[in-house]
C-alpha cells in the first residue's frame, strides 16, 4: 500500500497532520510495517522569534541605549545584519572559519546579549567598544534535525537514544531560505512496526531534537509512505 500525503491539498498545516485513510489497515496480527519513500517541504520554520527570545539587538549610539526588535522570520546572516545596520558598527564575516569580527567606532558600543550570542558565535555576553571576534562559527540554523513522528508506530519496537519513541525518520535542517523546496528520498528506508490495532488514520507531526513542535507557518509538507507486510518487506532486501 502506498500512501501519499499532501498537506496543501488536505488543508492541514505542515507540522501537524491527521490523515483519515480511505481503507483501514488491520494490523491486529502485527503483520504490517511502514516506511518513508520521500519527504518534501517548503521551508517555513523561523530561526528568530519572540518565543525563542533571540529577536532583540542592543547598542549604544553615544547618547542613549537602543534596543531593536526584529520581526519573527528566517534570517540569514546578511539579512540579519541588514536589519540591524548601523554605520558605526561593522561586521566582517570570516568565510574560512565561519566566525564574525565586530568592529565599533566610538562613541557607539554593541552588546552581545543572551538574545544574539548564539547567533553570532559568542560564548558569553559582553559590550564591544572597539572590536571582538566570535568564539565559534555563527549559528543561524534554528534546529539540527527535523524529527518526523508518526503516532501509529509501535514505539516499543522503535528506539531512539535507548528510549521507545514514534520517530518515523529524521532529516537534516538545511541552510536554505524561507520558501525553498527541500526534498529527501529514501532508497533503503528503515521500516517501523505499526501498532497492533485497526488503523483508520495517520497522525504525523514534526519536532526538534527536544520534542518541541516546529511550526512551518502554513507552508506545505508532502509525504510518500509505504505500508507492507513484514515478510514482503524482507524479501526486497
Amino acid at each position: 500500500m502506498k500512501i501519499i500525503i499532501d498537506s496543501q491539498q488536505n488543508g492541514q498545516t505542515g507540522e501537524n497532520q491527521n490523515i483519515v485513510l480511505t481503507y483501514s489497515i488491520n494490523n491486529q496480527n502485527d503483520e504490517y510495517i511502514i516506511y518513508p519513500r520521500d519527504i518534501s517541504y517548503y521551508i517555513g520554520y523561523y530561526n528568530i522569534t519572540t518565543a525563542l527570545g533571540n529577536n532583540t539587538v542592543t547598542y549604544f549610539n553615544g547618547t542613549l541605549t537602543v534596543t531593536l526588535t526584529l520581526s519573527d522570520g528566517l534570517y540569514s546572516l546578511s539579512n540579519y545584519l541588514s536589519a540591524i545596520a548601523q554605520s558605526n558598527i561593522q561586521f566582517d564575516y570570516q568565510e574560512q572559519n565561519g566566525k564574525v569580527k565586530i568592529s565599533v567606532t566610538s562613541p557607539y558600543t554593541f552588546s552581545i546579549t543572551n538574545s544574539n550570542k548564539t547567533l553570532l558565535g559568542f560564548s558569553s555576553t559582553q559590550v564591544i567598544s572597539t572590536s571582538a571576534m566570535s568564539d565559534t562559527p555563527i549559528n543561524f540554523l534554528p534546529h539540527k534535525m527535523l524529527y518526523i513522528h508518526l503516532k501509529q508506530i509501535n514505539s516499543y519496537n522503535n528506539y531512539f537514544n535507548g528510549t521507545p519513541n514514534d520517530i518515523l525518520v529524521r532529516v537534516p535542517v538545511t541552510n536554505d531560505s524561507f520558501g525553498t523546496l527541500v526534498q529527501y528520498r529514501f532508497e533503503l528506508p528503515y521500516a517501523s512496526c505499526l501498532v497492533n490495532t485497526t488503523i483508520s488514520k495517520l497522525e504525523i507531526n514534526i519536532t526538534d531534537e527536544n520534542g518541541n513542535i516546529i511550526s512551518f507557518n502554513g507552508m506545505p509538507v508532502f509525504y510518500t509512505l509505504e505500508v507492507d507486510s513484514k515478510c514482503k518487506f524482507l524479501s526486497y532486501k
